[in-house]
Order: structure tokens, then sequence, then C-alpha cells
């Protein structure tokens, strides 16, 4: 069953890639989390994606470079459809209560970062659930001169990814759901 959002965000991608905005990036893999990313002696950080009493994160607010951070997805897909956590900086989050209709349009981070996971609009499939740049981990926003970040997209209930943190210390993550945009949050990166 589909949800409000996710059609939008197939109509959307759909009306995208008929105007010749869906391009292909760079292959990454989810294999790439496990090579050479050794966590520390502290245990993971976990990040939930919630659908009630409305979709949201909740969870840790801080973690260590290094540290593997888990994100899982708590919500039922049948409900709110699928979720995306997506590492951005500031100035490219949706706001106002337009924020979502906007998010969608082209040049707007939910279209940049959709088209990162490489959407099919004649199958209604994304190519890839994580998507992956700068070095290997939790370290590269998308952002207005950047269309390449890190990502990862979950339609299951109870599904959960985890990779370490690579931003430096001092550094805070911003993130959001590319198909809630008003999802948000952050976490600092400690030393």
């Amino acid at each position: 069953m589909r949800t409000r959002r996710s059609t939008a965000l197939r109509g959307a991608l759909a009306a995208a890639a008929a105007a010749g905005l869906v391009a292909a990036l760079g292959s990454g893999s989810p294999a790439a989390a496990d090579a050479g990313a050794e966590s520390t002696a502290t245990a993971a950080k976990t990040i939930s994606m919630r659908s009630a009493p409305a979709p949201r994160f909740s969870g840790s607010t801080s973690v260590a470079s290094g540290q593997m951070l888990r994100v899982r997805n708590l919500s039922d897909p049948r409900q709110h459809g699928p979720h995306t956590f997506t590492l951005v900086t500031a100035d490219v989050l949706p706001r106002g209560r337009k924020a979502g209709e906007q998010c969608f349009t082209p040049g707007k981070i939910c279209l940049v970062g959709a088209t990162a996971h490489e959407f099919d609009p004649k199958t209604e499939e994304l190519k890839r659930q994580l998507v992956e740049a700068g070095a290997v981990g939790w370290d590269r926003r998308f952002s207005r001169t950047s269309r390449k970040g890190d990502s990862w997209y979950s339609e299951k209930k109870n599904e959960q990814f985890e990779q370490v943190v690579s931003a430096r210390p001092g550094t805070v993550l911003r993130f959001m759901c590319l198909i809630h945009p008003e999802m948000q949050g952050k976490i600092r990166v400690t030393g």
C-alpha cells in the first residue's frame, strides 16, 4: 500500500526523470561499511525512526568520532511509508508549512537525495539503499554546493543499519528523512 508521501516522492522523481534530471551517481555498497570500519570500545549509539504520534527521529544526541552509529526503522511502512537517514547541512533543511512540497522541486534536497539513491521511475524502486560519499562511514553531508552525501533508505519495520562515524570531532551532523522532510535531527561528534 502506498502512502501519500511515497506517492508524492515517486511522482516528483518520475517528473524529474522525464525532464532528464535523474542522473546516476557512483556506485556504493553496504559492504563498504564493514571494510575497515572498526568500532571503538564503547557500544554503538542508536538513532531510531518512529511513526507515532507523527514521523520523527529519536535517540542519541552525541557520538564519538570512530564510534558505530546504528540507525533503526521502528515505523510501520503501511502507515507512513519508507524513511531515509540523510546527512545534510543546515542551509538545505526544509523549513515552513510548505517545506514538504517545496523539497521535491528541482535542485532541492529531497529530489537531489532521492536522485542519489538512483530512483527508477519505471519500476518505482530505488537502486541504492546506501549512498556513501567522502570517507567510509557517516561524514559527508549533502549541501548546496555538493550533490553527494551519506544517506540510508529503509522500507521495512525493524530494519537497521550501522557504520562508523568518520566525521571529525566537533562536527554537528544534521540529518533528515527525504520522504518526510519534517523529520529532522542532529548529533554532535565528540573526540
